[in-house]
């Protein structure tokens, strides 16, 4: 029997605006690498070619988690995810609620 996995990636600061939508589910066989899911979601959604390289890397000024923990804690790009997964990618200068003064 044939089961379907899902791994969900969300979109967080100025990529939810540039994908239009905050998050996007996948489909996979099996545990994969990271990197290829990256590969493979600028396929799906070529506006984060923004944040992701052709190849699957990362660009700078943006970070991933998975499941709420940096991705270099485990193995970096190389790192499987699988099933019920949650990908997070953000820019580093996601924004704040206020704005911040500087006394004189």
């Amino acid at each position: 029997m044939h089961t379907v996995r899902h791994l969900k990636i969300r979109l967080l600061g100025s990529l939810k605006a540039y994908a239009g939508r905050e998050e996007i589910e996948m489909t996979i066989e099996d545990k994969v690498r990271l990197r290829e899911v990256l590969a493979n979601l600028i396929k799906i959604e070529p506006s984060l070619s923004r944040a992701i390289e052709s190849d699957g890397s990362l660009k700078p000024g943006y970070l991933i988690f998975i499941n709420d923990a940096d991705y270099m804690v485990f193995n970096g790009l190389e790192t499987l995810v699988g099933s019920g997964d949650v990908i997070t990618i953000l820019p580093i200068s996601h924004g704040g609620q206020g704005s911040v003064s500087r006394g004189s």
